[in-house]
Formats: structure tokens, sequence, C-alpha cells
């Protein structure tokens, strides 16, 4: 009996939340993920507000008390994960608790803050997933949409931003989700008014999402010109401003805006500052091909090599091939008779939608724009991991193409061919596990090719957790500690979960016994200072990846 698509791929969406709930208990705190998790407490905290007093709660001092905080980000993803604590969350250690806030734990206590926090981007990557499956199984069956679904979660970078209460992933899902509605939007009236709707919710995500507005009505324009010219369809005056675009031109702004209760007071102004704050974004350190980056620019192939570092030979030949097959395709000219669209119906059959000139263009955008040389250095792969569902897609429709070609003697073969293209991407994944901010492909040479190559190994101070449960024995009861990279919101979510050691203080390193180090090509000042501080260049434990350092652990000696 063959499995509806829809319940496979509500068990594979399933089966992602549940391992990445479970697998990134051991995947430390980012430094990011230290204001998102004080902010989610706060916005949550307005909640309880808005049940007890509505009156006061929307006010505007009511609002900004809870809103103030990381008010440079959309406030959706941390409204549902102070939402999710308030139901999930263990009651916080004692001494811990936030004087302005209720801190008693959830409805449902089951797991740590973090965790609890943690979820509903989790939640949105197995939505991904689904909706990957969901797609690429409608063009080629299971096999397809096991590649489009594994193409994409299995990525290394994909799979550790994927777990973290952080935006990247889940505006990736979000982006994913505007662009489905988007190809429904061009021939159904409904699908024409919602996907303004999912576009405002993608908005509140992150402000990635800002970007998709003019690139669909830029690919609406291109496929009414190549219809006309063409294919000798004529334009009617409803098409020249269709539903879709007035749907999100007027609706998306609106359900953005009431979502993010920190811009009710003074719209224009905040809506400035926003847009300000993104402009001059503080710059991370990054390390490329032995050179460590601080300003921009960075090289113009930074985007392009990275990708190559990270994403697996297979899917990116898939991918690439993808593109040619679906761009090639689309070019076909019709011959049926040409039709008029609508205002409702923009480009109803056999008007050609060039989704693969669609999903190419998405695929190929995130990557250009962080190679322009004016583009801040925000961080790594995670700024671009938004391009890799249409990646995943591209890679299916190779696929589909390419097997439809086969005899059937020959497609008995596509599930060892499935396993084939997604092994590597597994095994890495599994391998890099917790560290897989520090993970690179095959074709690298893993970790230890990149660290040859002079590639980043990592940043935020994530890799010490597996660490902590022993870190006050591996010191030797050290009670003073520079703490490096990990930062004091991150420091205050282990111990609000009872997982830093109760005794150990950190410290600057003139005044530390003990020290952390996380190997970053601009942290070897620090390296220094540690060895002339503690009187020793051993340390007591090196936390590794495939034989390569990640985070250090130092101690005087006794």
């Amino acid at each position: 009996m063959k499995a509806h698509p829809r319940l496979v791929a509500l068990a594979l969406g399933l089966v992602t939340v549940l391992l990445l709930a479970l697998g990134h208990r051991e995947v430390g705190y980012a430094r990011d993920e230290g204001f998102y998790f004080s902010a989610s407490r706060s916005y949550a905290a307005w909640l309880g507000d808005l049940a007890r007093d509505p009156g006061r709660a929307l006010g505007r001092e009511g609002r900004d008390r809870r809103f103030r905080e990381n008010h440079e980000h959309p406030a959706l993803l941390k409204l549902a994960a102070g939402a999710s604590a308030r139901m999930f969350a263990h009651a916080p250690v004692a001494g811990t608790e936030d004087s302005e806030l209720v801190d008693r734990g959830g409805v449902l206590p089951v797991m740590p803050e973090g965790a609890a926090m943690r979820l509903p981007a989790q939640v949105l990557a197995g939505l991904g997933v689904a909706l990957l499956y969901l797609v690429a199984a409608a063009w080629g069956g299971t096999w397809a949409g096991l590649l489009a679904a594994g193409g994409f979660i299995l990525l290394p970078h994909v799979w550790f931003h994927a777990g973290l209460h952080a935006f990247d992933v889940p505006v990736a899902v979000a982006m994913l989700a505007v662009v489905l509605m988007w190809r429904r939007a061009l021939v159904e009236r409904r699908a024409g008014v919602l996907v303004g709707v999912v576009l405002g919710l993608a908005i509140a995500v992150k402000h990635n999402a800002l970007f998709l507005g003019p690139l669909l009505a830029l690919h609406y324009y291109g496929c009414l010109v190549l219809g006309r010219w063409r294919d000798g369809h004529r334009i009617a005056r409803g098409q020249l401003l269709p539903l879709p675009l007035v749907s999100m031109a007027v609706l998306a702004p609106l359900v953005a805006f009431a979502l993010w209760p920190w811009l009710w007071s003074e719209p224009f102004a905040r809506v400035l500052e926003y847009f300000e704050f993104h402009r001059q974004h503080a710059y991370y350190n990054m390390e490329f091909l032995g050179r460590n980056y601080n300003q921009p620019p960075m090289p113009v192939s930074y985007p392009a090599v990275m990708t190559w570092a990270t994403v697996p030979a297979a899917l990116l030949v898939l991918a690439a091939i993808g593109a040619v097959l679906s761009i090639r395709g689309d070019t076909k000219r019709r011959r049926e008779e040409p039709v008029l669209g609508t205002f409702a119906r923009p480009l109803p059959d056999p008007w050609c939608r060039h989704d693969g000139l669609l999903f190419a263009g998405l695929a190929l955008f995130p990557l250009v724009l962080i190679s322009l040389p004016s583009t801040p250095i925000f961080g790594g792969t995670k700024h671009w991991i938004t391009a890799y569902p249409f990646f995943a897609l591209l890679a299916a429709r190779a696929w589909t193409q390419l097997w439809a070609r086969a005899r059937p003697r020959e497609r008995r073969l596509e599930p060892a061919a499935l396993v084939l293209c997604l092994a590597p991407a597994l095994f890495a994944t599994i391998d890099g596990h917790p560290y897989g901010l520090s993970q690179y492909a095959p074709l690298v040479g893993g970790p230890r090719g990149a660290a040859e190559l002079g590639l980043n190994r990592g940043f935020w101070g994530t890799a010490i957790a597996p660490a902590l449960p022993q870190l006050e024995r591996t010191i030797g009861g050290a009670d003073r500690i520079y703490v490096h990279d990990v930062h004091e919101l991150a420091l205050l979510q282990y111990r609000r979960e009872g997982r830093w050691p109760a005794g150990l203080t950190a410290v600057s390193i003139t005044r530390a016994s003990a020290g952390l180090l996380f190997h970053e090509r601009h942290m070897t000042t620090e390296e220094v200072q540690l060895w002339d501080r503690l009187g020793t260049t051993a340390p007591v434990q090196v936390i590794v990846l495939d034989g390569v350092p990640l985070t250090s652990i130092y101690a005087q000696p006794p």
C-alpha cells in the first residue's frame, strides 16, 4: 500500500523536530541566543500582562517596557519562544530568577528553559522539511521528495542552525512558504490574498523576507514580458497590477506591524531605527583562506567558496543541473492558444510561470547579496541559508527529470542512488554534531581540510556544552574562569538551568585561575595572555572535531 504524501511529510516533519529537540541539548548556547533568551522572557511576560490587565499591557508604557529589549529584531519568534517556555520549561535554579519577571517554570515543565525556547524554531524546521517533501514528491514521487527534504535538513550547517533559538532557518522556511504560496497565487484568487499574509509572517520572523516582494514582482513582470514576446499572449489591464502584488504590498506590512508591538509607538521613527541598525550592523570576525576579516569588504568569492566547502558536491551538482534543465524547459515555446489573465488569476494556464527562473534566482540571490563589497560581515553560512531550500528544490527537479529518462530496469536503482547522494551530508551531520558549525564537506577534507585551508572553525562560544558536567573537576576546583567567547547572557542561561558549576565565577583574564579558549584566528592574543596568566601552555582538556581543536580548557598547575 502506497503511503499518502501528506502522511509521509508529517512523519518527516515530526521526526525532524524530535531529533532536533533531543540532539540540540548537547549544542552550546550561542552568543545571539543569549539576547533572544532574555528578550523572550520579557515578551512572554507581556503575554501574561495582556491576560491579567489588557488595558495596561496594550498601553505604550506596558508595551515599551516589555519589548524594548532586543527591539532591533522582529518579535514573532521570540514571542513564540517565550510562550513555549511558559508552557514547557523547568523553573530556574534558585537565585537566578529575574526580579522583573515571574519565573515559576511552565505549566507542563518537561524540559530546560533553553530547550523550550528553541522548540518553535525547531518546529519551523520540521515544517520546512515537510513542505520540501510535498513539493518534490508531486514532481517525481517519494524518492524526489526525500532528496529535497534531506538535501536541506541534512546539511551540517543547516542542521546546526535549525535547532537554535535564532532566526536563520525559520526565515528560510518562512520564505519558502511565501514562494510556494506565490506560485499558487498566480492561478488562484484565495492564494492571491493569502500570499500577503504569509509574507507578513515571514517579515515578522526576520528582515531577509523584505527582499521577497521586489524579487517576486520582478519574477512576475518577467513572466508577463516573456509570455507576450515568446508565446504571443496578450496582456490584460488586470494583469498590470494583480491581486498577489497588491496583497503583498498592503497586507504584508499590516501583518508584520501587528505582530511587532514595539512599532506601535512612533512607527515611522522606529522603522527607520530598525533599518539603520541593520545598515550599520556590528561586524563579526571571519577567517577565510588563512586571513582574518573584521570589516567589509569580504572577498567576492566568500559565499561561493563557503557553499562549496560546506555543501556536499553531489547536491551542488544536482542543483546546478536542475537549474539548467528547469530554465531550459521554461523557455520552450508554448503552442497552446493564448489566454488572457485577470486581476485575480494573473498567469493562468497555458501561461508559463517560469519556476526554473524563480527557484534559480532565489537560490543565487542571497549569495550575490552577501558577496557585495558593501555588505557588512554578519557571520558565516547562516546568512545565506535562505538559498538552501531552493537548492534542494532544484536538485529534486534534476532528479525527477534525469530518472524520467531512465529505462524501467534502471529505475530500480533509484533508492540506492538516493542513499549515495544523501550519505555524505548525513555522515557529515552525524560526525559534526554537536559542533556542526565547524563541519565541512567531504570534498574539502572535512574539518581537517578546512583547517588546512584556513577556514573559520567556529564562533559564538557554542563548543563547550558537552564539557560542562565535568568542568569543575577538569579545572581542578578553580573558582575563577575566563569564559572567552561565551556571552554573559548565554552564561546566565546555563546558570538558570543548573548546568554551570555553582561556585565558578566568570572573570577577566587578569584575575582567572582557569580559562576557556575558542580557537579563532583573531583570538591568538587571548591564548597568549592565558598562558602568561596561568603559567602553562598545556590545556587540561581540548574539545576536537576530527582531530581539529575547537575549544581548549586551561587551568593553573597545582
